[in-house]
């Protein structure tokens, strides 16, 4: 096997890919958005938690505000953790839709490609490690889409946020 993978092979893979996500535009928007949502909730949570942290070390403020102020950054906390875990959630279900529509389109489109060569061809050509291939091909997928939609999206968002605090 070739060590040296072509400097263009990233680019072809990654605009196959794309140009499928095309096809299910609207999953692939959701995941996104659910994912941007889900991670700007999960850089809100160090904010409230710094404000539980100060009401309860506050020697400065009455008792009853202090009080009145843990409580609503441990509401705020609450809710924050509620939408991170169902917007996560819901991205994850995304990708298992989209990941599934992308796997049998695939399959399928190569069995189809396959099964049009000549009986001859099939004979000559291990059919077996055609079918192998194939599947690699899908797992591959699998694992792009996983990389892109769950890492990627949350990852870029991260390091474009501005800071919070």
């Amino acid at each position: 096997m070739n060590k040296f993978i072509r400097k263009s092979a990233m680019h072809d893979v990654l605009a196959f890919l794309f140009r499928h996500w095309r096809r299910e535009a609207l999953v692939v928007t959701g995941i996104a958005l659910s994912m941007v949502v889900a991670t700007a909730a999960d850089l809100l949570l160090p904010v409230f938690s710094g404000q539980l942290v100060d009401a309860i070390a506050s020697h400065d403020v009455a008792r009853s505000e202090g009080l009145h102020i843990a409580v609503r950054a441990i509401a705020i906390m609450a809710g924050l953790g509620a939408v991170l875990m169902a917007l996560r959630y819901v991205a994850l279900l995304g990708i298992i839709r989209l990941t599934l529509r992308l796997m049998s389109r695939f399959a399928s489109d190569a069995f189809w490609r396959v099964q049009r060569f000549s009986t001859d061809w099939q004979a000559n050509n291990f059919a077996g490690s055609i079918v192998r291939r194939i599947t690699r091909g899908m797992w591959a997928v699998d694992q792009m889409d996983d990389i892109l939609c769950w890492n990627c999206c949350r990852h870029c968002w991260c390091l474009s946020a501005p800071p919070c605090c």
